[in-house]
């Protein structure tokens, strides 16, 4: 048997002597260059989804921007199929009819509400209007009307003499719907005639300064004395303030007795 040589048997000196012989300076380079690889596809993957997102975000605030007012968003509307018609006077559905006009097969969401209601408004006989939409294909109109509570006798130089009726705000309008009978139990207005002003457009009178003042006591009459007030046949004034000293309120009967108030 052989001998073993001396350097087969010589034991490392130190622990350092068991380091691997290979470099760590090309491992680190390694694992940068995979470092870096992944931080490039995901930096490249961020800008790709962002991109997108940014794409996306244009186009659906373009959309927005051009088809706002285009898109019906409302969901499907017939053509009208109804009309309801309420109101506080004589004025009834027939009459709402020829008022508007044919519809020639509108839809509901083509009506526009507020130039009907400022249409209604024009007419003096009504006080205030509500126009709404009942889907499908339902248009709900209400309407509040002036109350008549003097008629007012006027000459027309075409149309002769036309009665014009007057409500407790002062204002005169023509009257449509009411019958012979009820307008024979209101009181005829005899005014002198430099208290009443034509509108601009020559059409129509501007209000009666002097009734909101004489309209509570008519009102009370009315109310709580009927069969005084249909006995009441003709109602004046001048000057009917409290704080004028030349105030006054004559009511003439049936009987062609005057009262001065």
């Amino acid at each position: 048997m052989s001998k073993a040589k001396k350097n087969d048997l010589v034991m490392p000196a130190t622990w350092r002597n068991l380091k691997p012989r290979f470099s760590r300076k090309s491992s680190s380079r390694v694992v940068v260059r995979k470092r870096l690889a992944v931080a490039a596809r995901m930096i490249f993957g961020a800008t790709i989804i962002i991109f997108l997102f940014s794409f996306l975000y244009l186009q659906i605030d373009k959309d927005a921007r051009t088809e706002v007012g285009k898109k019906d968003y409302t969901g499907p509307s017939l053509p009208i199929k109804q009309i309801v018609f309420r109101s506080s006077g004589p004025l009834n559905h027939e009459w709402f009819l020829n008022w508007l006009g044919p519809l020639r097969g509108s839809s509901l969401v083509e009506v526009d509400l507020e130039k009907l209601q400022q249409n209604l408004l024009k007419e003096e006989q009504i006080s205030s209007a509500r126009i709404s939409r009942s889907f499908p294909s339902t248009l709900v109109v209400e309407i509040k009307e002036r109350v008549p509570m003097l008629v007012l006798r006027l000459r027309d130089r075409k149309k002769g003499y036309l009665d014009w009726l007057v409500s407790s705000d002062g204002s005169l309008y023509r009257g449509e719907g009411y019958s012979k009978g009820m307008l024979r139990l209101i009181p005829s207005l005899h005014i002198h005639a430099s208290l009443i002003e034509k509108t601009p457009d020559g059409k129509g009178f501007k209000k009666l300064k002097g009734i909101p003042v004489v309209a509570p006591l008519l009102e009370l009459a009315r109310r709580d004395y009927p069969e005084l007030y249909r006995g009441w046949s003709v109602v004046s004034y001048n000057r009917p303030y409290d704080n004028d000293p030349g105030a006054s309120i004559t009511i003439k009967s049936n009987q062609n007795k005057e009262y001065p108030l």
